[in-house]
């Protein structure tokens, strides 16, 4: 396969990524993100911070956008 092929696995380029960034390890990672942050957000809750402890569920969409990089509505690809 060429670097143009959108099925290529080219690291440097997020958008024609076809695999996770970090392999299992990224999809391991990406499946204790949630759990991390809701004990994050018990924690600093309990803790006297109910008003700001939310901000900790923001990194979940993020991680999950750096390790799955964006999908291409058309295809349905990475």
């Amino acid at each position: 396969m060429t670097s143009t092929d959108p099925g290529s696995d080219d690291e440097s380029n997020p958008l024609t990524r076809g695999r996770p960034l970090g392999g299992r390890t990224g999809v391991a990672v990406a499946s204790l993100v949630p759990l991390t942050c809701l004990a994050l957000f018990l924690i600093f809750g309990f803790l006297g911070g109910w008003v700001w402890s939310w901000v900790f569920f923001l990194v979940i969409p993020l991680a999950l956008l750096v390790i799955f990089g964006p999908r291409d509505r058309r295809s349905g690809r990475h």
